[in-house]
């Protein structure tokens, strides 16, 4: 499967680059670290201010560029 970035946010104007499958890894995984964290938020368990510092460690940790879109 072809995943490509678009930059600029327009893929006509914008310059594209495929994403490597390293990339596209760090992608799942921080999709699947940020389901667990916001699971543990809503049972309780972490507070609003945990979520965001474990948010913001996922960020650093996994680097994802689509992040921005997912919900």
């Amino acid at each position: 499967m072809n995943v490509i970035e678009v930059k600029d946010g327009c893929p006509i104007k914008g310059e594209i680059e495929q994403m490597t499958d390293e990339q596209l890894q760090n992608e799942y995984d921080f999709y699947i670290a940020e389901s667990i964290v916001a699971m543990l938020h809503r049972e309780g368990k972490i507070t609003d201010d945990e979520i965001h510092k474990i948010s913001a460690l996922n960020r650093q940790k996994f680097s994802p560029k689509l992040a921005g879109i997912m919900p």
